[in-house]
């Protein structure tokens, strides 16, 4: 069985980041409860407890939690604007570095890329952090760069829009969009970092090509590759159009899947699909975006950790974090949560070699396979069953428990993402 998992996945840098220590002035036991949350990558448990204790927090540490903060459920404009408080301070330069770098993170969420090419450039100068991070950095400033005389994307929903879906020949979610005048299928991919399209397709479609190559990685291989840049100038979905969508341009090899001699060609990943504000799937195959989105859930199960998007799933009296991941047909869960359940996962799981494919590749992986997850959504139970758990972290400093997939969306008759007030709930 081949698990096809895409993920144009940006470096572990922001985890790296963070993973240095904070030598903070006021080494609280509040303040090393939060970073410790931080580091861990909890943003649900980080929210609450900060919302609980902030008013117990020097202005200076309230700043630089309610950034990272801010920055994970999405609220770019106010994290920018608290970085920008912070480093009025005077700060060491590792926490300078971490501070420009959330920022920086923001500001490509934002399209203000020339400002984020900037944080790049001044980390970079700082020489505070290590040679791999500073290489993952410079990486950055290549895309950065690259699109930093180009416009912010741009969405217009001027009224609600309904499209249909279906499954291409591997199981993955295709929408159909308009490039160029042309009607295509794109897969639906949130975890496709930066939307991605095969060289072949670019040019077919007119897509403005930028002088520029960088490096980028399939996340459950870890294989990388070299790709290039792109923008649409257009895209419609529906009677929805988009302006300036930023493209990876792969060669086509990269996404031919070669053991099922399958080509992908276009994937909608991020910041596209953000940028619809609230997207509902219906299991009888169509979508709607709502002109006017639906109200919250009195409070966050949806997080961005850089550009990956986090799902808080509730595991016996734990909440835990997971990557969610539309572009996956089933489930995984990572050498995390084998560490946590190890004792449950050895007494009822059956070991065996799984194939792992990606963009570039399929790698062998030593897996146990559990008969049934259960986990909760939003007070609804959830199983998903045979479910493959990870022995060995797959990414450097790896936090998450899993990978969750479309089997974990077929549970439900309509989910629903929402990226303003971050969730996602079932019905």
């Amino acid at each position: 069985m081949v698990v096809i998992c895409l993920v144009m996945q940006k470096t572990c840098l922001l985890l790296a980041i963070l993973s240095l220590g904070c030598h903070r002035r006021d080494d609280s036991a509040l303040t090393r409860r939060l970073q410790a949350l931080l580091d861990d990558k909890e943003y649900f448990k980080l929210e609450n407890q900060y919302n609980a204790a902030r008013d117990d927090l020097s202005l200076k540490d309230r700043l630089y939690f309610a950034a990272f903060v801010d920055n994970a459920f999405n609220r770019n404009e106010a994290c920018v604007a608290e970085v920008d408080s912070s480093l009025r301070e005077v700060l060491p330069d590792t926490v300078r570095s971490r501070l420009l770098l959330i920022q920086e993170d923001s500001y490509f969420k934002l399209g203000e890329y020339a400002r984020a090419a900037h944080n790049d450039s001044m980390i970079i100068a700082a020489k505070a952090l290590d040679s791999s991070m500073l290489s993952d950095v410079a990486n950055d400033l290549l895309i950065r760069n690259a699109l930093k005389n180009t416009a912010p994307q741009q969405v217009s929903i001027t009224d609600s829009t309904t499209v249909p879906w279906t499954k291409d020949a591997i199981g993955l979610i295709e929408l159909p969009v308009g490039i160029d005048r042309q009607a295509v299928n794109a897969i639906f991919d949130t975890r496709a970092n930066i939307s991605s399209i095969t060289k072949s397709y670019a040019e077919k479609l007119h897509l403005r090509l930028f002088d520029v190559s960088y490096t980028e990685g399939a996340g459950i291989t870890g294989i990388q590759f070299k790709v290039g840049l792109g923008m649409a100038d257009s895209l419609y979905i529906g009677k929805l159009l988009m302006r300036n969508v930023v493209f990876q341009v792969m060669p086509d090899s990269i996404l031919y899947i070669a053991p099922i001699k399958f080509q992908l060609n276009i994937i909608l990943g991020w910041p596209a699909i953000a940028g619809l504000r609230e997207i509902r799937f219906y299991k009888e195959g169509r979508m709607t975006i709502p002109k006017v989105s639906g109200a919250g859930i009195g409070g966050h199960n949806l997080a961005l950790d850089g550009l990956d998007p986090v799902l808080a799933l509730v595991s016996g009296k734990d909440t835990l974090p997971f990557h969610f991941d539309t572009g996956a047909g089933t489930s995984i869960l990572y050498s995390t949560y084998f560490e946590k359940y190890r004792a449950e996962v050895r007494k009822t799981a059956i070991k065996k070699n799984q194939s792992f494919g990606g963009a570039g590749g399929v790698q062998k992986k030593e897996v146990y396979i559990l008969p049934v997850l259960r986990v909760g959504l939003g007070g609804r139970a959830v199983t998903v069953d045979s479910v493959s758990v990870v022995t060995d972290k797959i990414f450097p400093g790896e936090k998450f428990y899993g990978n969750i997939g479309r089997d974990f969306m077929n549970q439900f008759n309509e989910i629903t993402f929402n990226f303003t007030d971050m969730y996602v709930r079932g019905n």
